[in-house]
């Protein structure tokens, strides 16, 4: 591991430093590049949206809220399934990137809200389904998340989560951690697959759906959608480059032309029902 490496790794505890100030650097953020994650193909399409919903299967009538909607896509989703949906984020920008979206489909509506996902202002059993899709990463306490989800379902409900999967292993799962925090700030911690079982069976979810899948990402296309700049994109690429042999294995380095390359993010979806 280089210099540089050990320097980036060793000067930061991910989930103390990083926890006091997640919430306005996720503002500052996403407020930036709104518009980017409403265009983004990997939060607009694919594999993982689809399958969500499909785990979900909301039913005409129902009353959905989704938590750091982003650009509104599985709003939209929930929305054309003929549930009442409620579109929620921290940032106003990105709620109202997610709004102008949303109401430019012809037959769509919904409600919005700037919340925040760790203290829903909404009482217990409003709702027949939660979701939230690749987010929690950027949430300082994803327990008390997980909890206000099933707090605000309804007993029967379904709260259901799509984000980022880390790796078991400790060391590796920092090394992957930094990578991310490196490209954005705002990143908290990405955990893995037994703890979130644990956050939702702590919350009284009973877990019916567990999967995890590989999303294929470019470097440049990855980063630039964040406003890295040069330099922090060959830092990034450098990561890549000298990543120790489990963290190469998880993310899977591939060159990509002579200045880019692709690699993997884990993602898992995890649904649950109130018992």
């Amino acid at each position: 591991m280089g210099p540089f490496l050990k320097r980036h790794l060793l000067s930061t505890d991910w989930t103390e430093q990083v926890a006091d100030n997640a919430k306005s650097l996720v503002q500052q953020q996403f407020g930036a590049h709104a518009a980017g994650y409403v265009t983004s193909t990997a939060h607009a399409e694919g594999y993982s949206l689809t399958r969500l919903i499909e785990i979900v299967d909301p039913q005409p009538g129902w009353r959905a809220l989704d938590l750091a909607t982003g650009g509104g896509h599985t709003a939209l989703a929930l929305a054309r399934q003929s549930a009442w949906t409620v579109a929620g984020d921290l940032t106003r920008p990105m709620l109202n990137a997610a709004r102008k979206h949303i109401s430019a489909q012809p037959g769509i509506s919904a409600t919005y809200a700037q919340l925040d996902a760790e203290a829903l202002p909404f009482p217990a059993g409003s709702f027949d389904v939660v979701t939230c899709r690749i987010a929690p990463h950027h949430f300082p306490h994803v327990a008390q998340f997980v909890r206000e989800c099933a707090r605000v379902v309804r007993p029967g409900g379904i709260v259901a989560v799509l984000d980022q999967l880390s790796p078991p292993d400790p060391k590796t799962a920092r090394y992957v951690n930094a990578f991310e925090r490196l490209r954005d700030p705002s990143h908290v911690w990405a955990y893995n697959e037994i703890e979130w079982q644990g956050f939702f069976t702590g919350a009284g979810l009973d877990i019916f759906h567990y999967e995890a899948f590989d999303t294929h990402h470019e470097l440049i296309t990855w980063a630039e959608r964040m406003g890295n700049d040069a330099a922090t994109i060959t830092r990034l690429r450098v990561m890549l480059q000298q990543a120790p042999a489990s963290a190469a294995a998880w993310m899977q380095p591939q060159p990509l032309g002579a200045a880019d390359k692709r690699f993997v993010i884990r993602q898992f979806l995890l649904a649950g029902r109130k018992g």
